[in-house]
């Protein structure tokens, strides 16, 4: 979990530095506050960003379910012989496509 992000500074960087080397230090502390507030920064908009995808994509499978039940209603009454040619309606094969058919429709 990202923390909020507010003004934090440690109580060293309010010390007026004595020496080089302190003033060394409090600048790199200073910077490395202002790296971790630039990550969070980003890191925020990159979570903003996939839930917003997230969201985007809840939506388009709500409509391609949607949509593939659109479709197999339409097929449901389908025809058995669809391609023009010839069929004998009492052989075996026609009879278990016939079975099959009414099966689905159910």
């Amino acid at each position: 979990p990202l923390t909020l992000t507010r003004k934090q500074k440690h109580d060293l960087l309010e010390v007026e530095p004595e020496t080089e080397r302190e003033r060394a230090f409090q600048k790199a502390l200073d910077e490395a506050y202002a790296n971790v507030l630039y990550y969070k920064s980003t890191l925020m908009g990159i979570q903003s960003n996939v839930v917003l995808q997230s969201m985007y994509c809840d939506k388009l499978s709500g409509q391609l379910t949607a949509q593939e039940e659109r479709k197999s209603k339409k097929t449901k009454g389908g025809h058995l012989v669809s391609d023009g040619l010839p069929r004998l309606l009492t052989g075996n094969e026609f009879f278990k496509k016939v079975v099959d058919h009414q099966k689905a429709a159910e």
